[in-house]
């Protein structure tokens, strides 16, 4: 039997790259202010608490570029702009309160690497140590609060288990993030930024069969609770 034209691979191809293209100028548009902060100021210690204000924003959208992936990649359709704001608002709480954890833990110690810089050296690479661990700990933890209802306590657990218990998704996330740096090093300035949906795609992706344990770990919890009851 002939495949239909929806069917066949260039389609297919072209579709996902219009999923890519359509949600990245969203997450854009969401991030406006860290847009224009980045043109038009330097990026040095004395204007962090600027970039942490334009950074705000950035939970929520992230957020929401995760979850219209994920559909993407479960469903393998997509309404994006439909779609992009309904995660949005879906997401705004959970996403808001994790990420002011994130984005203020991550700032003090960036905070805390220059002034060790300058008094004791020493201790910057245990700063440093703590982002990197702070870092993977978000690539889990926006795909778990965009699949499962949880609190702001047990994603953080959780993320951390899965950072090590799903360690080869882990070395494929790294992988994703050094692509990002790549690209960063030869296109400085808001080129990687077109860049953002595809990236946030292929860790979708790479979270496909940890998610689906999570989920079945999840419906256990669930069920034995309900046994003891």
């Amino acid at each position: 039997m002939s495949t239909t034209v929806t069917e066949r691979p260039l389609y297919i191809a072209i579709q996902y790259i219009y999923y890519v293209m359509i949600t990245n100028i969203l997450f854009i548009a969401a991030n406006i202010l860290l847009v224009a902060a980045f043109i038009f100021v330097e990026i040095r210690i004395e204007n962090i608490l600027l970039f942490y204000a334009a950074l705000l924003p950035m939970g929520p959208a992230l957020a929401a570029l995760h979850a219209t992936m994920g559909k993407a990649i479960r469903e393998q359709d997509l309404k994006p702009v439909k779609d992009f704001f309904s995660y949005y608002r879906k997401n705004f709480a959970v996403s808001s309160k994790y990420w002011l954890i994130h984005l203020t833990a991550v700032t003090i110690l960036i905070i805390d690497i220059h002034y060790a810089n300058i008094y004791f050296s020493a201790l910057s690479p245990i700063f440093l140590f703590l982002i990197v661990i702070l870092l993977f700990m978000m690539l889990y933890a926006f795909p778990i609060l965009t699949r499962f209802e949880v609190k702001i306590k047990n994603l953080l657990m959780v993320s951390i288990y899965s950072i090590f218990r799903f360690y080869k998704t882990t070395l494929l996330h790294l992988s994703t993030l050094l692509s990002l740096g790549i690209i960063y090093y030869f296109a400085p300035g808001i080129v990687w930024w077109f860049c953002m949906s595809a990236a946030v795609f292929f860790i979708m992706l790479n979270m496909n069969k940890p998610l689906k344990v999570l989920e079945t770990q999840m419906s256990e919890n669930v069920r034995e609770q309900h046994e003891k009851v």
